[in-house]
């Protein structure tokens, strides 16, 4: 009888598994050969709470978008001029009749004509609210398209002729109201110290390496670094106290120049020296030394130092943080953030039942996963998309740059402690100031002990590992050449004990969580300021061969219209915070084992939390590692 029940309970299953199977199939032809999700099943749809946070947001930037291209004309703030807008689009496009069959939009409409636009914009929110959770937009997409036309009317266009040209861009104070409407990094990103900060804290913490010497596409003279660093120094001695550091970018030499939509834009493949002052100070900072925009040395690829005259220096700083940024959207966020973590979604929903253990601790962290990458394939890296549109690079040779990063993130070497351990930047004697690596042990710390006594409650031995028939078919489809394609996971084909169990879902929840909060909400604080972090050149990197113009490096940042892109971009990207790391939905996990082990996980982010408070205050602040500030999955 018992066994006749579960033949009964395990055909159930592979039941539920064969539909699962039939929803989530693999397709390879959005990034070949990245494993993708062919179909978007109707059950990964955004939640009303994710949606009405991202109406916010869109509503913030709507009216800062506005008033930027159409100025403020009255006394009421900005209300008058949202209402005016308002009734231009009604007027014009006679959308009263167009939207009848939607009730609850009709009745906002109408709302907005006979009582305007409170001072909150609630309505705004609830409109776009509206807007977001319809399924079909087709009735409305002419009428945006002529809403948006009408917003960008007056958009400034061109070559700024100051900074303060980019500043104008950033029109509503409630944007950034800590420092009325601008980031506070256009305050300090000429700033030596800012420039080195960024490559340990900023929004790409993960491109420097310790190095003992320099190799001969980079001759940094012995003189040249102490004019820098001082004559109590040397480059030798620097080097072999391990407190040289260099950005090497040359997987992107030889990359192909984008023209779209309309400029010539240019990537480029510098190389940064950085190191780390002589003495003991606990507090040491990172310091640039010399950079070199290109691969090859000689007459077109001049060192520029600090030493060089302010523009030429400045064009190299930033030659570095357009390079640096296009890796970054490639690679460090698409590539070994989203579409990693895309790769174990499919294995988990075709392979493990839902009340599986693995499953039960995996999905929470997969929410809005998937949703989100189908999205970034219709409208973000699309051809003549966002990416194709603000990146310096053609959108085809962007999407073979985050395969490549992608297929090179070995899985069994990208464990935190053995990334940051083969970069050379695991020692904090040597590398005194890291937020990043530091604030990011404790989290994965947090992470790890929570997970393995999670698994240890369904997991006595590694045998009990092998002989899961489930999670071995969950490992081999992760590993699959067709399946997830997962580079160098598992054990000799499969999963042979618990300790690498609990090390590769460690893994997986870090990066679905704290990597992908890492590298993405800087996009709004520090990315979205278009001179801190231009998204793409718009000069070649032989300009700077001795004196530079204001105007030629003002002539190197993105023209007016891709700036303000790039703000309503990475603003949104940056902004949305759904979910908290450990905050599981209300009685997700039903085993009465579990309850006290997730307890004491939230007590540990805690504290957490408290150790990273406190380190703020002798730091410039690091706040994207803060648990409180983690959502559970890759959703925005």
């Amino acid at each position: 009888m018992t066994n006749s029940l579960q033949d009964i309970a395990s055909s159930s299953e592979n039941q539920t598994l064969e539909i699962a199977r039939q929803k989530y199939q693999y397709n390879y032809t959005y990034i070949p050969p990245v494993a993708m999700v062919d179909k978007l099943p109707s059950q990964e749809q955004p939640s009303s709470q994710w949606s009405f946070l991202l109406a916010k947001t869109i509503r913030l930037l709507f009216i800062n978008t506005l008033i930027a291209n159409r100025g403020n004309h009255g006394d009421e703030g900005t209300r008058d001029d949202v209402v005016k807008y308002i009734f231009e689009v009604i007027s014009k496009e006679k959308i009263l009749t167009k939207i009848t069959v939607i009730a609850k939009i009709g009745k906002i409409l109408l709302q907005l004509l006979i009582q305007g636009v409170s001072r909150d914009f609630h309505e705004i929110d609830d409109l776009l609210f509206s807007l977001i959770n319809k399924s079909d937009l087709s009735i409305f997409r002419d009428i945006l398209k002529r809403a948006v036309k009408l917003l960008m009317a007056g958009q400034p266009k061109g070559h700024a002729t100051s900074l303060k040209d980019y500043e104008s861009l950033w029109a509503y104070e409630k944007l950034f109201p800590e420092t009325e409407g601008i980031p506070s990094i256009a305050k300090t990103f000429e700033e030596d110290e800012a420039f080195a900060y960024m490559r340990v804290a900023g929004y790409n913490p993960l491109i420097i390496k310790r190095v003992s010497t320099l190799d001969k596409r980079f001759p940094v003279t012995n003189s040249q670094y102490q004019e820098v660093m001082g004559n109590d120094d040397s480059l030798e001695v620097a080097g072999a106290e391990g407190r040289l550091y260099l950005a090497d970018y040359q997987i992107l030499e030889s990359a192909l120049n984008g023209t779209f939509p309309k400029y010539q834009k240019y990537l480029y493949a510098p190389l940064a020296l950085f190191a780390v002052p002589k003495g003991s100070d606990p507090n040491r900072k990172l310091r640039p030394v010399a950079i070199q925009c290109g691969q090859t040395p000689g007459a077109d690829n001049p060192i520029f130092t600090p030493n060089s005259s302010r523009y030429a220096w400045l064009f190299a700083k930033t030659v570095v943080q357009i390079v640096d940024a296009n890796f970054h959207e490639a690679v460090s966020h698409l590539g070994r953030t989203h579409l990693f973590v895309e790769a174990f979604i499919l294995p988990t929903h075709r392979q493990l039942p839902q009340n599986h253990c693995l499953s039960l601790l995996l999905r929470p962290h997969f929410e809005g996963t998937l949703l989100i990458n189908n999205s970034a394939h219709k409208i973000l890296i699309s051809p003549r998309g966002i990416v194709d549109s603000l990146l310096s690079s053609t959108i085809d040779n962007s999407r073979v740059l985050a395969v490549l990063g992608l297929q090179s993130y070995s899985f069994n070497e990208a464990m935190l402690p053995k990334q940051l351990q083969q970069r050379g930047v695991d020692d904090p004697n040597l590398l005194p100031v890291y937020p990043y690596r530091d604030d990011a042990l404790l989290v994965w710390d947090a992470i790890h002990q929570w997970v393995s006594d999670y698994l240890n409650i369904y997991y006595a031995s590694d045998k009990e590992v092998q002989t899961d028939r489930r999670l071995q078919a969950w490992a081999a489809e992760a590993m699959a050449f067709d399946g997830g394609r997962v580079t160098d996971f598992g054990e000799d084909g499969g999963i042979k004990t618990l300790e690498y169990l609990i090390d590769a879902v460690t893994l997986i929840i870090f990066t679905a969580s704290a990597q992908h909060a890492a590298v993405n909400f800087p996009q709004k604080d520090i990315m979205s300021y278009t001179p801190a972090v231009p998204l793409a050149g718009y000069l070649p990197s032989s300009i700077p061969t001795g004196e530079v113009s204001e105007q030629e490096y003002l002539n190197l940042l993105p023209p007016l219209e891709q700036a303000q892109m790039q703000i309503i971009i990475l603003y949104l990207l940056g902004s949305v915070y759904y979910t908290k790391l450990g905050e599981y939905p209300k009685n997700h996990f039903t085993d009465s084992q579990v309850i006290p082990l997730l307890e004491n996980f939230r007590a540990n982010l805690t504290q957490v939390e408290a150790i990273i408070e406190e380190r703020n205050l002798n730091r410039p602040p690091y706040k994207y590692l803060l648990p409180s500030q983690i959502p559970q999955s890759i959703n925005i």
